[in-house]
């Protein structure tokens, strides 16, 4: 994938000096090549860090290490809007199975309880900050799919079935 080619390249080429296994040779905009801003002995010219279609590598020549391993740290790239939306949507659909599993957890150790002691117990139990909107909602779903129901003479009170 070329994101992750990418970041290998920057971390090998754009690191700290100790690391710099590769050099970049950057193409400006009248694609001449320019060097890495250390080898220009002129002036210095910024090093742009992202790569490019034309960009070359090359082996570092004076590249010297005494140790037999070489610790390169990668570059990770930042999370984009998309990934995040993602990343918060299966987060959220996770916590709608945790909710579930605490909310049969408390009615099958108490067979029947009222509204407000049933969402205060999800509350203490859930290791995370719920809503009451979802908390609820997931009631409602337990009740569709009969793990428990409402007590016909108190619309606020829940009995547990399975």
């Amino acid at each position: 994938d070329r994101g992750d080619l990418e970041r290998v390249l920057q971390s090998l080429s754009l690191g700290r000096d100790g690391t710099r296994v590769l050099k970049k040779i950057d193409y400006d905009s009248d694609d001449a090549p320019v060097a890495n801003a250390s080898d220009s002995p002129k002036k210095k010219q910024k090093i742009r860090r992202n790569i490019g279609e034309h960009d070359r590598f090359l082996f570092n020549s004076s590249f010297t290490n005494n140790q037999r391993r070489i610790r390169i740290t990668n570059i990770t790239m930042k999370e984009t809007v998309k990934e995040r939306a993602k990343t918060h949507e299966a987060v959220s659909s996770d916590r709608l199975y945790l909710i579930d599993a605490a909310v049969v957890r408390i009615m099958k150790a108490r067979k029947t309880l009222d509204h407000r002691a049933l969402m205060g117990e999800v509350m203490t139990q859930l290791k995370f900050p719920a809503s009451s909107s979802d908390i609820k909602k997931r009631i409602e779903t337990l009740i569709e799919r009969e793990y428990m129901e409402r007590i016909e003479g108190d619309r606020s009170k829940y009995k547990y079935l399975a």
